[in-house]
């Protein structure tokens, strides 16, 4: 019973832990404190549990990766939106 709620709370946690940052960019319109490689980074590490859950057929680590992947390319669009030239 344990893994199976280790199994849900990982992806939810994972998912969870992107979103004051982009909402705090979001709000704030900036960027100045952010990190290019940073981001690109979680966006390639998203991207991997995305395909290491559809691989091994694993419906929670494909919602976590999909959703942090959504998060992250966002962020990273905001990124270019709201950094100063």
């Amino acid at each position: 019973m344990i893994p199976f709620y280790v199994a849900t709370l990982a992806p939810i946690i994972s998912i969870i832990q992107s979103c004051p940052q982009l909402y705090k960019t979001y709000i704030t319109k900036s960027v100045n404190d952010l990190s290019l490689y940073s981001i690109i980074l979680m966006l390639l590490s998203a991207l991997l549990w995305l395909l290491h859950g559809y691989f091994i057929s694993d419906n929670s680590s494909m919602i976590a990766g999909g959703m942090n992947v959504i998060i992250n390319t966002i962020l990273l669009i905001l990124y270019f939106l709201y950094r100063k030239k």
